[in-house]
């Protein structure tokens, strides 16, 4: 895999992954399959929107598990770097630790983007992917796509 592909591939779970409210009804980026345009060009069943559902709430928990660890320790690391005398090796070992903590965290979006792959299949997973790349470049699916975006830019 190049690593242009996999950098698309975290491109794009990021897009699925967008927790702000979308509009005013509760539909966030994040539940991209309840767009009713996308559903639809996806041809998505109800049943692989309750799947979607699913893996999407399951990741969400872990995700705010492993942000809120990842944090813990960015706070520790930012105790030591107060410090004085400044402690290097508990420095470096807490940054390893940070390191660790994203990692983790990094793996867990690829997770979930790998069980929407899985959901789509390979045809409708590119088609997701176009349409992602399509709203970033500001074309045709980028007004509906990104409904939570005001104007300039600013989310709601």
């Amino acid at each position: 895999m190049t690593k242009r592909m996999l950098v698309g591939m975290l491109v794009c779970s990021v897009m699925l992954f967008g927790t702000v409210q979308a509009r005013g009804d509760d539909l966030s980026p994040g539940r991209w399959w309840m767009q009713p345009d996308l559903a639809s060009q996806l041809s998505l069943s109800k049943k692989e929107k309750k799947a979607l559902d699913n893996l999407f709430s399951r990741n969400r928990i872990a995700l705010i598990d492993l942000r809120s660890s990842l944090e813990k320790e960015r706070l520790v690391m930012q105790d030591i770097l107060e410090r004085d005398p400044l402690d290097e090796a508990a420095l470096f070992a807490q940054q390893k630790r940070v390191g660790e903590k994203r990692q983790k965290l990094a793996d867990e979006r690829f997770k979930y983007l790998v069980g929407v792959r899985k959901i789509l299949g390979a045809d409708r997973f590119r088609t997701l992917s176009g349409k992602y790349e399509e709203m970033k470049r500001g074309g045709p699916a980028a007004p509906a796509a990104r409904p939570w975006k005001r104007e300039g830019g600013q989310s709601r």
